[in-house]
């Protein structure tokens, strides 16, 4: 059954490689839906997963591993104190 497309419709022409033809042709089949609108429901569904991490700032989406390692300035000095005392024991071995 061929439908009136209504004035403001648009029309969109889609290339796809053998995989992604295959991969519709088993949507198509499996779920009895048309082409049409297999790609407008893969479009809704990428444009609200897009919009849910829209609305998550960056420091909710890094808040889990802040911190994870503890203190940085406390870390700094842990490796400060190690390179000191690996530089003391190559000088010592030098002076050898």
């Amino acid at each position: 059954m061929n439908a009136i497309a209504a004035p403001n419709d648009q029309f969109l022409s889609l290339r796809l490689g053998a995989s992604d033809s295959a991969l519709m042709q088993q949507l198509h089949e499996r779920m009895g839906l048309s082409k049409t609108d297999i790609v407008k429901h893969a479009l809704r569904q990428l444009a609200s997963s897009t919009e849910a991490q829209a609305d998550v700032s960056l420091y909710d989406l890094g808040k889990p591993v802040f911190g994870k390692h503890g203190d940085a300035s406390r870390q700094s000095a842990d490796i400060k104190s190690v390179v000191r005392e690996r530089l003391a024991a190559k000088r010592l071995v030098n002076t050898l």
